[in-house]
């Protein structure tokens, strides 16, 4: 589970130069490609289903189909170390500060949070949502793109009072849980936070607390 979300501000499309992947019969929007990877977008349009069928194509080669199993919801939450473990890409609602021990992210800003702060939990996996955009289209601002199924998040095993779930506004397919920081959880620089939707946990990642 990566951090790097790049797609923002604007639709993306379904080739860049010469690459495409292929599912049953959609060209499914690219993140990114590069030699040895390619990041797509899953395709709204297979909502629902349990397996599709993949192939990519490079420089005019198709590559075998490859089957993939599907789970809808299945929750990841984003981490600064790109592995979906440690310190999650969890901020304190409505700053650019990332809920994390001060000075322990390169180039970010960050501080622990507190009792009755608002965090943005980015994520990915949360299912269907409400006013739906088209595979590879950023999420729309009014009315914003809420998640069908609602979400809880313990914070150090204490329930955290989920204020929004849905689409992050302006991006491509990057979720987001808004929560409040209760009272009574543990503090400490790696207080651990689960997101689960449908009876499905996500990854655990942490955030400091203090």
């Amino acid at each position: 589970t990566s951090v790097n979300i790049t797609a923002t501000g604007h639709s993306i499309d379904s080739g860049r130069g010469s690459s495409a992947a292929t599912i049953g019969p959609i060209n499914a929007p690219l993140f990114f490609v590069s030699a040895k990877q390619i990041n797509f977008q899953m395709p709204w349009e297979f909502l629902g289903q349990s397996q599709v069928s993949l192939t990519v194509t490079a420089f005019g080669v198709t590559s075998a189909p490859v089957t993939v199993n599907l789970a809808n919801p299945s929750p990841g939450i984003y981490s600064i170390n790109q592995a979906g473990t440690g310190q999650g890409a969890i901020q304190i609602a409505n700053t650019t500060l990332f809920a994390a021990p001060v000075g322990s992210i390169p180039g970010a800003q960050s501080q622990p949070a507190t009792a009755g702060n608002y965090l943005t939990i980015y994520c990915t996996g949360l299912g269907d949502v409400s006013n739906r955009p088209a595979s590879g289209a950023v999420s729309p601002t009014s009315p914003l793109a809420q998640t069908v199924l609602t979400p809880t998040v313990t914070i150090g095993g204490v329930n955290a009072p989920v204020s929004f779930s849905g689409l992050t506004p302006t991006f491509v397919g990057l979720y987001q849980v808004n929560v409040q920081v209760p009272t009574g959880i543990p503090t400490g620089n790696a207080v651990p936070l689960i997101v689960n939707i449908g009876g499905v946990a996500s990854n655990t990642v942490t955030i400091a607390v203090q």
